[in-house]
């Protein structure tokens, strides 16, 4: 049940926006009581966080399922980066939804804070980046990451425009221009979204809502 309003709520905050007060539609789009809705949350608010959670950490380990084996921690880096950007771009109800939800998709419990830190440390200790950078590191990528997401869901961008922002992050951490180039040329690996995740679950619904609008 729990999981079924979270998917539900995605769809509809992806749609309405997450500032928007949205029990009632979620309600209705998970075909159940507001009852069993207040079960599980007891605020717009708590509901919010919860999508915002469970979305962002499973692209998350997603991408470190596929990552976590690149032996060089710059590489590392800028490789996550740019599969999460890409992956949200492949899928404009993400976008939509992260970049509305802002930082509440970094959290205190998400996946970030478990990954990114040890890389961008083996990073520091291999002198691929600067120690002086490292105290906000963090914030960093996840202020330029949510501004990339929210131009990402209002309209076109180059085909490049995950790249270039994966090499204005590594250009602050102290990387130069040429090797912030090269991190980000390399083919990035395949991404196999399951299809039981919260994700695929998502866009499926969001398929099925738009052919039953077409034949309407």
């Amino acid at each position: 049940m729990r999981s079924r309003l979270i998917e539900s709520a995605l769809v509809v905050f992806a749609q309405k926006g997450a500032g928007a007060s949205v029990i009632p539609d979620v309600v209705a789009a998970a075909e159940v009581s507001q009852g069993s809705f207040y079960n599980y949350f007891r605020t717009n608010e708590d509901l919010l966080v919860a999508v915002s959670e469970q979305i962002s950490n499973e692209m998350l380990e997603l991408i470190e399922g596929v990552v976590g084996t690149i032996e060089d921690p710059a590489l590392r880096v800028a490789t996550a980066i740019r599969c999460y950007l890409h992956l949200a771009r492949s899928c404009r109800l993400v976008a939509h939804f992260v970049s509305g939800a802002g930082l509440r998709v970094a959290g205190a419990k998400s996946v970030l804070y478990e990954v990114l830190p040890p890389d961008l440390d083996e990073g520091v200790k291999r002198g691929q980046f600067d120690p002086a950078a490292l105290a906000v590191a963090v914030d960093v990528v996840k202020g330029v990451v949510l501004v990339a997401l929210h131009r990402m869901a209002q309209g076109r961008i180059a085909k490049d425009y995950p790249e270039q922002i994966v090499q204005a992050i590594l250009r602050s951490l102290g990387v130069s221009a040429a090797a912030a180039t090269r991190l980000t040329a390399t083919p990035l690996p395949r991404l196999a979204v399951p299809d039981d995740s919260l994700l695929a679950r998502a866009q499926a619904r969001i398929a099925t809502m738009a052919s039953d609008h077409g034949k309407a």
